[in-house]
Formats: structure tokens, sequence, C-alpha cells
């Protein structure tokens, strides 16, 4: 913790003044208040200096490198053994070990990305020196690969800045990625996978052969929001004349500038077309001659990225995929809550039908006594590891039965009801059937509320803030939107069946035999 100089001078100053004049006058005057006021104003400065640099060391986020990044996997790997489905553990699990394999090996991927016959292949070859993918491809034919590296120096990248320091050794891969805008189904998977190979690079090299056309103007700025770095490759530029090529360039710098620094912008040929060589000798000779690549400031900028931003842009990507593999596991882990929470509700509401149905309440007290359910809400809370108490859950079905009455849905799911209810004729002449089948419905949107609370914070519920006004109408709004979606016509009348179907069956099972044998 530092405290500014300035600061600290003036308050030391302020009490060291306070201090000898107190001593030097305290024998023959009445100073006591002057040098006590003076060590307050100084210790005030003090205090509130100390104050604000704690605060700045608090506020601080947490430095995020290799460390931080392993123990967040651990918490992925934690997050995945909750996961009931065994493939899907499998898979994610999968997952997260290749993110550590290559935190842990310094593994750093370059992925060559654009549409389909832009000159992906032809790059990587120019980069390796050596043929390892066919050239030429129609689109819809370029599958990914990928080429390993035992090290960076084997790939023939030199370093500005080796740091030598490091124990790690660097390793690097190139991948090829099939084009945008293939046809038919597998032209529409491939592009997909690679748009994912794009966002999982380290570095990525996005190729065109000419000005940006819409659908990759979009994928580059998709890339760009995603804190990717790019480098965007112009190629094929030995079919251009020199002033149309500056033209091009210019466009692309013009059209990026948001986005992508302009050193980072570069021209290329790849695979430039042959040359005819005429020799007049004795006899006229002629032959193509094939050209060199031409990726000199493709090579550079590449070499100065990965000399100066590799540790940054490793740890940077990393945590990306991290978040990213996060969301999955949270998204199949929510899915797999959603339907166990499903099941819980449907029991409620059959619970709350049946109780009403042999004691008929009044309206007014239908909410309140049976279509939001305390105990309800403690299990669901339980599903989402989300334990709350007795008192909290009462809180919240209050909560949620107040902006169901201020919406009026007691009257309107009444209503909607007591049509549905017409069309069966058993169940319409049941007197408590109308309040039984209300009670469900009422009892299924409390709970689908709450389902959408626990999936949105389920933090909010165990916070000791959780009584606050903020948190409160959080719930609230919730139980507003799943009320207006749940009140069609359609879910209204599948729903009442449903219930009305259950209702049927108990009454034959329980009441109409207890009635057989008063009689």
């Amino acid at each position: 913790m530092t405290l500014t100089s300035k600061k600290w001078l003036m308050g030391a100053g302020v009490v060291s003044v306070g201090a000898i004049a107190s001593t030097l006058f305290s024998l023959e005057h009445d100073w006591h208040l002057f040098s006590i006021t003076t060590l307050m104003i100084g210790g005030t400065l003090l205090f509130v200096d100390v104050r604000q640099s704690l605060a700045a060391v608090m506020a601080r986020p947490q430095q995020i490198n290799r460390q931080y990044l392993l123990d967040k996997l651990q918490q992925v790997e934690q997050a995945i053994a909750k996961l009931a489905d065994p493939s899907k553990r499998q898979t994610l699990s999968e997952q997260a070990q290749q993110i550590t394999n290559n935190l842990q090996k310094n593994h750093f991927r370059i992925v060559v990305f654009g549409m389909g016959a832009a000159g992906k292949t032809s790059l990587i070859n120019a980069l390796l020196g050596a043929r390892v993918g066919k050239n030429g491809a129609e689109i819809g034919t370029s599958d990914r690969k990928e080429y390993g590296y035992r090290d960076a120096s084997s790939a023939g990248f030199n370093f500005i800045n080796p740091d030598k320091d490091s124990k790690l050794k660097r390793q690097i891969s190139l991948l090829d990625t099939s084009g945008l805008q293939e046809m038919g189904a597998i032209g529409q998977q491939r592009e997909k996978e690679a748009i994912q190979l794009a966002q999982a690079a380290d570095l990525l090299v996005f190729v065109t052969v000419g000005d940006l056309t819409s659908i990759e103007y979009r994928e580059l700025t998709n890339l760009a929001k995603l804190g990717k770095r790019v480098i965007l490759a112009f190629n094929k530029t030995d079919l251009y004349l020199p002033s149309d090529r500056t033209a091009i360039l210019s466009k692309l710098k013009a059209s990026t500038y948001e986005f992508l620094a302009e050193q980072d912008i570069v021209a290329i040929a790849a695979q430039p077309s042959p040359i005819k060589v005429t020799v007049n000798d004795e006899t006229l000779q002629e032959w193509w001659e094939n050209m060199p690549p031409d990726i000199g400031q493709l090579r550079e900028r590449i070499e100065s990225i990965l000399s100066y931003e590799w540790e940054e842009l490793l740890i940077h990507n990393t945590e990306l995929q991290i978040e990213s593999l996060l969301q999955q596991i949270h998204s199949s882990l929510n899915a797999e809550r959603r339907q166990n929470a499903k099941a819980v509700i449907e029991r409620y509401q059959i619970i709350a039908a049946t109780t009403v149905f042999a004691n008929p309440i009044p309206a007014l007290d239908l909410l309140a006594g049976a279509a939001i359910n305390t105990q309800m809400l403690i299990d669901l809370g339980k599903i989402y590891e989300c334990p709350i108490s007795f008192k909290q859950s009462q809180q919240f079905a209050i909560t949620i039965a107040k902006q169901l009455v201020q919406l009026g849905c007691v009257e309107i799911a009444t209503s909607a009801i007591a049509s549905c209810l017409k069309v069966n004729a058993i169940t319409y002449a049941i007197g408590g059937s109308l309040q039984a089948a209300t009670a469900a419905y009422l009892t299924h949107i409390g709970g689908n509320s709450f389902l959408t609370y626990l999936e949105q914070n389920p933090q909010l519920a165990i916070e000791k803030n959780w009584q606050s006004v903020d948190n409160l109408l959080a719930l609230q709004k919730i139980s507003q939107r799943t009320f207006q979606a749940l009140q069609s016509d359609r879910f209204v009348m599948d729903f009442v069946s449903i219930v009305s179907n259950r209702l049927s069956q108990q009454f034959a099972e329980h009441y109409l035999p207890q009635e057989r044998q008063a009689l």
C-alpha cells in the first residue's frame, strides 16, 4: 500500500508544527485546544489517504496469469463433475484438458481463415516452405488441417525478443480451415467449425483477395469484438497492377481502421502465377517459370507479434476459451437442472390442485393459500445448489404472489380456465375443478418464475442483501414476464386438459367409491 508523498508531507507537516507549537507555549498559554485541533486535521488527512489507498488496492482487479488460469481450469473440472450426462462430461472434460495442455506446453495456435479459394493452403505452404496441402482446391474441398512443431524455431520464425529466461519451450501450430460461404449442409457445418477454430486462435491470419465482401467484413468484426489478434493478409497481389494494389490496400485500411492497426494489414502473394520466359538464342525457347512466394511482410509481422505479444495473447485467448467452456457447462447444467425443476413444479401443482379440489377456498385466498408453495421454492433452491431458509422462501413467495395479484392473474386465469373446462363435461360438473385448475396454473407460474430467477443469478437468493429492493424487483419483473408468456389460449387449453384428466382420475378413484359406500 503506497500513500502519495504530497499528502504524507502535508499531514506530517501539520502534525509536526502543531506539536512544536504546543511544546513551546503550553507552559504560559492555553494552547492545548490548538494542538488538539492541529493533530485532528493532520490525522484526518492521513486517514483519508490511507482509506483511499486501501480502497484502490481492494478495487484492483486480480492479475490474470498462468496460475490464475490453471486455478480457473480446476473450477471448470469441478463444474463438469456436476453434470449427470456421462457423454457431456467426457466431451467437456476433453475440451478442458486440451486447454490445459496448450497452456502448460506453451502451445501457440495460428489459424489461417477466410473465404474459399482465397489461397489459405497456399499461404500455409509458403510459411512452412513445403507443400503440405493441396493448392487450388475448389470451394468445399478444404478440411481442417493442423501442422504442429516441436518448437517455434523449427517453424522458421526468428524472435526479436526470445525471452531467454523462460523455461517453457515455445510451440507453434498452423491451422488451415475450410472456407466461408461453402455450399450445402456439409459446407455450412465446415464453415461453423472454421469460425469456432478462429474464435479459439491465439493469432488469426484473415486472408482476402481484394476489398472485403459483406460476409468477410461481418466475420472480421465479430472476431475483433472478441478481442482476437488479427492480421489481414491481402493475397494474390501479383494479379493486380501496382496502382490497383495500392488502392485496395487503402480501402482495406479505411474500412478496418476502428479495430485493426495499419501495420496489421499486409500485402502478399502466397503462390504467384508463373511467368512466361522467352529466350531468343539460335532457337526460340519459351517456358513457364514458377515464382517464389512473396510473404515477407506477413512473416515479419508474425515474428514481431510472437516476439513481443506471445505471453499476453496466449493468456488472453486461454481466458476466452475457458469462459466459453464455462458457458457451455452452465448451459448443460441448467438444462439438467431445469428438467429436474420441471418435475418438482409439476408435482407441486398437482398437490395444489388436489388440495383445493378437496377443500375449496375463497377466490381471494386462492393464490396465497395454494398457488405459491413455500416448500416448492425451497426444493427448487436445492436443485440449483442455492439453499434458502423457510423465511426467505416465504418472502419470495409473497413477492411473486403480490405481483400476480397486481397483474390480475387470479381473475384472468379463472376466466380463461372456466372457458376451457366447459369442453370437459365431467370436470365441469365437479364443483372444485375450476379452483383446482386455477391453483395448479398459478403454482406453475410461480414455480417457473422462481426457476428463471435462480438461473439468471443463483447467488442473489443467498446473499445477505437478498431482501433488497432491487433483488425483489427483479423477481417481480420475472414473474410478470412468465405470466405473460404462459397465458396464451393454446397453453392454457393444454394445461387445463392435463390437470383436468388428473382430477378426473382422482375423482373416479377416490370420491366415487366413497359415495357408493355411503349409499
